[in-house]
């Protein structure tokens, strides 16, 4: 009788333990990364060498590596590189990417997949024995960098009275990168009686082109646009709040344009405040900076044509 109860605990423990190995332990730190949307053309899709009776066939993977989602209204993939009365068939106006939920603390991002055909006309007739287009991907998609890290608030960091603080004011990392091509990179903080000065760095990341948030711009991103992407477009980021414990500091942020912050060389800085702080001792409080903007990536690949006769 001992004998059965004994295996019937074993069996308990087995399934208990079998339960919680399965269970998807959540990850702390997984706003990280310096990607939006991966993009890579799947090998021999097109081949490096086809001929003038065949189907042009580009295949291309996408990858969701950041923490925000894409596949909304206006994010699109295009093709382009090729001359159009040699190749046929290809939308001007883009494929809509596919929605894919951005990585969370549970799991990666979504996957998905665009694909082109095209038709390729003869080319004996034109007189050539190869054609040699340089195959263009451009993808074209919303995002946004959500970044928090605590920050020191000290009211009065001149006081000569010996008093033990919990902090000391100082530059934030803020972790370097958010999930996301465009991250918040630093943050120095400068402390003064009653008030506290933020310097806030933003700093595009990632391999591609950031411009200005909104659907218009999402058109011009689209390489067949009559009127694309301007000196006036790019390297723009919105700025959507900046925080302090919950509390909106945006409107004390500058020098925005219109809540706009200029990127030059890759890179924005604008000075928010806190004022009027009710504390009298130095504490340690959560800052919190959110951004949108429009992205863009591209890809190329070389193909060579050949007549069939």
């Amino acid at each position: 009788m001992k004998r059965g109860w004994l295996f019937v605990l074993l069996l308990v423990l087995l399934i208990g333990c079998t339960a919680r190995t399965g269970t998807r332990e959540p990850i702390e730190n997984w706003r990280v990364g310096s990607e939006g949307v991966r993009m890579l053309i799947v090998p021999n899709l097109p081949p490096p060498r086809i001929y003038d009776d065949q189907e042009l066939n580009v295949l291309v993977e996408l990858e969701n590596m950041g923490a925000h989602d894409v596949g909304t209204a206006g994010d699109a993939v295009y093709l382009s590189g090729f001359d159009p009365n040699i190749i046929t068939g290809i939308p001007t106006t883009g494929i809509q990417m596919p929605f894919m939920e951005g990585k969370t603390q549970f799991g990666p991002g979504g996957l998905g997949t665009v694909s082109f055909e095209g038709t390729i006309r003869p080319l004996a007739f034109r007189g050539v024995n190869k054609y040699d287009p340089r195959l263009l991907v451009t993808s074209c998609y919303g995002y946004r960098t959500i970044a928090a890290d605590s920050v020191c608030i000290d009211p009065d960091p001149f006081t000569t009275e010996r008093t033990d603080k919990v902090c000391i004011p100082t530059g934030v990392a803020m972790g370097g990168s958010q999930g996301a091509p465009v991250a918040v990179s630093n943050v120095q903080v400068e402390p003064s009686p009653g008030r506290t000065r933020f310097q806030i760095m933003v700093t595009n990341v990632g391999v591609g082109d950031v411009f200005k948030p909104g659907a218009v711009y999402l058109q011009k991103c689209n390489p067949y646009a009559p009127q694309g992407l301007e000196y006036t477009d790019v390297n723009y980021v919105k700025v959507e709040d900046v925080s302090i414990s919950g509390v909106s500091i945006l409107p004390s942020c500058k020098p925005l344009e219109s809540g706009l912050l200029r990127l030059t060389n890759g890179r924005g800085v604008m000075y928010c405040e806190l004022a009027n702080i009710a504390s009298s001792t130095a504490y340690t409080t959560p800052l919190t900076v959110q951004v949108s903007y429009n992205y863009r990536e591209t890809l190329f690949r070389p193909v060579t044509i050949l007549p069939v006769s």
